[in-house]
Parts: structure tokens; C-alpha cells; sequence
């Protein structure tokens, strides 16, 4: 019994691991470590930075389309986008919809731009991921000859002023796991 539970284990991590990047991503987040969408100026009035990531998937990306979606309120202010030094190629905005070309394929986490935001009250709002107007999405190009365009999930939104520890704010984790683990859980 313990073998097949081993055996289908074995299977289950296997094709987690292979399907894992079968699509790919666009996401928000408050710091450049990735791993935090909710952000809270230290002062008010004060400024705080908004970072925005692509995850490939397997066929990795070559550029990108979206749009975010900034909240209606006049107490946030977002500046002018400042993009990766490996963005060669930016047509509009994230305001109006953005087409930005990387230098090279990517194939794991990159940074595509950051934005700083003004905030003048401590309203809680939100942004979000948003298709672009003209050519739908969110979506990502993929590094194939033709840069074939797939269609990106939108992972998150980013949260302003939520507090901590609201589900909102509620940060993934992961963990590795290694063999010597999973066999440790079955040894009598």
C-alpha cells in the first residue's frame, strides 16, 4: 500500500512540476520580491510603489498587452511607469492599455515596470489587471518565431491601505518539498 501511495505521489508531483507554467501570468504586487499585493503608505500624505510582474509559461514571453484598472478616487495619484531596462519596446499606457516588447524570451519571473503612487488619505482601493481595449487579454507573446500571442491570467489585484491580516491581503505561500520528506511521512 505503501508503494502505490509512493508510486501516485511520485505521478502527482511530476505533473504539478511539468504543468505548472502551462500558462502564463501578469500580476501586482507592493515590493520587487514578488510576494506581497497590498501596500500601505508610511505616512499620509506619502508615496508607495506598485510593481508589476509576468510569470511565462512554458513557450516563455517575448512581451506583453494589458491595462490596469486605477480606482476612481482623486486621493490617489499614480506617476509616470518606469520601465525594466530589458523593455525595448512600450506603446501606450497602463492607464490606456499597454504593448511592451522585452530584448530578449523570458522565462521565469521578470519585472516588467514599476509605478509610484501619491496618496493624500488612507482610502482603502484597489487595482487591477485589466484586458486591453483594443486587442483583448491580458496576454503575453511567446518567444516562437512569430511571438504568437497566449493569454495571460491576471493573478491579483493590488490592494491600498487594506490592513493586515484582511483575506485581501492574504499572502501565497509555497514550500519546498523534497523526497526525503514525503518518504519521512511513511516510515513506520
Amino acid at each position: 500500500m505503501k508503494r502505490y501511495l509512493m508510486v501516485f505521489l511520485a505521478v502527482l508531483l511530476f505533473s504539478t512540476a511539468t504543468s505548472a507554467q502551462t500558462k502564463g501570468y501578469i500580476c501586482l504586487f507592493s515590493e520587487i520580491e514578488h510576494t506581497t499585493w497590498c501596500s500601505t503608505a508610511a505616512t499620509i500624505p506619502g508615496a508607495l510603489t506598485i510593481y508589476v510582474f509576468c510569470l511565462p509559461s512554458v513557450d516563455g514571453a517575448f512581451g506583453a498587452e494589458f491595462k490596469l484598472n486605477y480606482p476612481d478616487d482623486p486621493t490617489i495619484m499614480p506617476s509616470a511607469e518606469t520601465y525594466n531596462p530589458d523593455v525595448t519596446v512600450v506603446m501606450g499606457s497602463f492607464s490606456n492599455g499597454a504593448g511592451i516588447g522585452f530584448n530578449e524570451c523570458k522565462n521565469d519571473w521578470f519585472m516588467i515596470a514599476s509605478q509610484m503612487f501619491i496618496t493624500t488619505s488612507s482610502n482603502q482601493v484597489m487595482i487591477s489587471i485589466a484586458p486591453h481595449p483594443t486587442s483583448g487579454g491580458p496576454s503575453l507573446a511567446d518567444c516562437g518565431p512569430l511571438h504568437a500571442k497566449y493569454t495571460a491570467t491576471a493573478f491579483n489585484n493590488l490592494y491600498i491601505n487594506y490592513p493586515p491580516g484582511s483575506p485581501e491581503c492574504s499572502e501565497t505561500a509555497t514550500a519546498e518539498i523534497t523526497w526525503g520528506a514525503i518518504k519521512s511521512m511513511y516510515i513506520d
